[in-house]
């Protein structure tokens, strides 16, 4: 159902509706808010937000997302402490909208959990 997002991973964290419901609404709001810091840095081209931003997403998108995004962005971390924000900006481009894909997919799974629990 999801390109991203991996729910079944939710299982892990959530034991219950209301876990899932409040994970993925924790979710919404750290990608919504963290896309857009994120987006701003690649502006500035600061580097140490940038990096300090990679690490943020991998310390929780990794548990949420498919293993290919996961290892994309755990890469990506790892190998932004020796690039420059301007050597960053072509693998930050190409990250970009996966990581707004994740957010709308997270988005429609708490739409969904918010559905089922009317």
């Amino acid at each position: 159902m999801y390109i991203f997002l991996d729910t079944a991973k939710a299982g892990d964290f959530a034991m219950d509706h209301s876990q899932q419901l409040n994970l993925a609404e924790t979710f919404v709001s750290s990608l919504h808010n963290d896309l857009a810091s994120l987006l701003t840095a690649m502006g500035k081209a600061d580097t140490a937000d940038l990096k300090r931003l990679l690490h943020t997403f991998k310390g929780y998108i990794t548990f949420l997302c498919n293993d290919e995004l996961a290892d994309q962005l755990i890469r990506l971390e790892a190998s932004a402490r020796e690039l420059t924000a301007e050597q960053l900006h072509p693998h930050l481009n190409e990250l970009v909208p996966s990581l707004t894909a994740m957010h709308q997919e997270v988005s429609h799974w708490r739409d969904h959990l918010l559905q089922q629990q009317t």
